[in-house]
């Protein structure tokens, strides 16, 4: 995850959280298992952790008997990515969970539960309590992508191919900067924003 990526969720409200235990008991890593365990084999501490606190349904179906409509909502989603193949997707629960749904090790949770939802575009249960806070931080991105490339397309008509004043870069320069700022979220979709 990129440092912009991160500081989406730097200033996370916890009040939104419902305690409803349903991002605990249906949670899909972006990586497949396999990819985990060698990372955790290199030595990359949140695959090491992640592998050793959560638990690996044994299929699809048991992970949707424990939460239908998150798998579901998860599957869809992942159905339009290219190179989709649901051999490779494996859900995972959380075994710290009490008969309440709360969190048994609360105050010292892996670093992957105090950040979820990871940015504005994780998937959650529906109707989490973080949908709201989603969707603003979603349009804030939008909103910085587009002040980003408004600028460029503002010095590209101002200056051609010259140095842009009191900047100390070309036009062609500040292009591949900016490219490189929302490069992040090409797969969020920022090329269209």
């Amino acid at each position: 995850m990129t440092d912009e990526q991160e500081n989406l969720g730097i200033n996370r409200p916890q009040r939104l959280c419902r305690m409803c235990g349903r991002c605990c008991i249906a949670i899909i890593p972006a990586y497949s298992h396999e990819e985990l365990i060698e990372l955790a084999k290199q030595g990359e501490g949140e695959a090491s952790t992640f592998i050793d606190i959560f638990k690996r349904y044994d299929n699809i179906a048991a992970a949707r008997n424990a939460c239908p409509e998150h798998v579901d909502q998860v599957l869809e989603e992942l159905r339009k990515s290219p190179g989709y193949d649901e051999s490779k997707i494996s859900f995972y629960y959380c075994p710290h969970l009490d008969e309440n749904k709360l969190c048994k090790i609360h105050k010292t949770r892996p670093g992957a539960c105090r950040k979820a939802p990871a940015n504005a575009w994780s998937l959650m249960p529906p109707n989490c309590g973080f949908e709201g806070w989603q969707f603003n931080k979603k349009e804030e991105t939008k909103r910085t992508v587009r002040k980003l490339k408004e600028y460029l397309y503002e010095c590209q008509i101002l200056y051609a191919e010259g140095e842009i004043p009191g900047k100390n870069m070309t036009t062609t320069e500040l292009e591949n900067l900016i490219k490189e700022k929302i490069k992040p979220w090409e797969e969020y979709g920022s090329y269209h924003w």
